[in-house]
């Protein structure tokens, strides 16, 4: 595999915890013989390593061993908040209330759902309503729910296999009285892609938010660095990082390219926070060396992670969501 960045690993948990790092090979023989497999709590540094970008082969592997570290009676620190909160909020957090400023002009009813996701409505409810004030300037027709149920993403990515499943069977439950689902979150945009969709026929569809994207009739200016997104780039929808960027250029914007590579985000902030920290801040360092105006993300979580460690990290570009450097 091609080195993007000169000195710097391409797999971000090799880069930056390359003692716990799984390569493929090792996963592949792994999920082979997983009824043979019995894990211990040592092992948790090694599953738990990967931030599931999804650059690997073994991606969704990596979700079984996982899955086998917790049936064979192991855990880690959170894992009992993870599972209360799901059983009392459906939610990875102690709430499920928005935390969103609803704007008006949003129709009660409509045959297409804009499904904003938890980490968009409780943690960063600013993008979140910059989003929706864009769906409604483009004059695109949806309607959105009073209470939403996680997609289950953070299930998933520490192993609760049954909670995951039942996670899936309640939003198809939700979905099915739609035609279109328009995905703020790219794990929700996955996830109901590939677990839901099949399911629901072929007038059932499932858009991501940055399909929505249209040059600003505005005209604007200034040089952007962009966070674009693992969750997409590895998982068949290369096509929207090109969109994006041809978006932001006929914008008006001049685009600081800099070598992909992963925000840590990808698993939200648990499980190995310490690697996730660490693959942030190499990640800043990118940014901060583009020297551009601004730095942005059409990921909620990438958004989560450029918000908080521009700060962190005195970086100079200044964070602006996709949203509002297009309103």
């Amino acid at each position: 595999m091609k080195e993007r960045i000169k000195g710097r690993k391409n797999f971000p948990t090799e880069e930056v915890d390359p003692d716990n790092f799984i390569p493929d090979d090792d996963v592949r023989k792994m999920v082979q013989n997983i009824e043979k497999i019995k894990f211990n709590q040592e092992d948790f540094f090694k599953l738990y390593n990967c931030v599931q970008c999804g650059e690997c082969e073994t991606d969704w592997d990596r979700f079984r061993l996982k899955q086998k570290f917790l049936e064979d009676g192991n855990t880690f620190k959170g894992l009992d908040e993870i599972i209360e909160n799901y059983k009392k909020y459906r939610s990875p957090y102690r709430t499920n209330q928005m935390r969103i400023k609803i704007p008006e002009g949003i129709p009660k009813t409509s045959d297409t759902l804009f499904f904003m996701g938890c980490l968009s409505t409780i943690r960063i409810p600013r993008y979140t309503e910059h989003a929706l004030q864009y769906l409604l300037k483009q004059k695109v027709d949806f309607t959105i729910l009073e209470t939403e149920i996680c997609c289950g993403w953070h299930l998933l990515a520490c192993g609760l296999k049954n909670e995951f499943e039942q996670c899936i069977k309640e939003n198809k439950e939700v979905l099915k009285d739609f035609k279109t689902i328009i995905c703020l979150c790219p794990a929700c945009y996955v996830l109901f892609s590939n677990y839901i969709k099949p399911e629901m026929g072929d007038d059932f569809e499932v858009n991501f938010i940055a399909d929505y994207l249209k040059p600003s009739a505005e005209k604007k200016s200034g040089t952007v660095s962009v966070q674009h997104l693992c969750h997409l780039k590895y998982r068949d929808r290369e096509d929207v990082e090109y969109h994006v960027n041809e978006v932001l250029r006929n914008s008006g914007y001049d685009i600081k390219d800099i070598p992909y590579w992963c925000c840590g985000g990808g698993i939200g902030w648990m499980g190995r926070t310490d690697v996730i920290d660490k693959i942030a801040r190499k990640r800043m360092q990118d940014h901060q060396a583009a020297n551009s105006d601004y730095c942005t993300s059409y990921c909620v979580s990438c958004w989560w992670i450029l918000r908080r460690y521009t700060k962190l990290c005195k970086i100079h570009p200044k964070p602006k969501d996709i949203f509002e450097l297009l309103l």
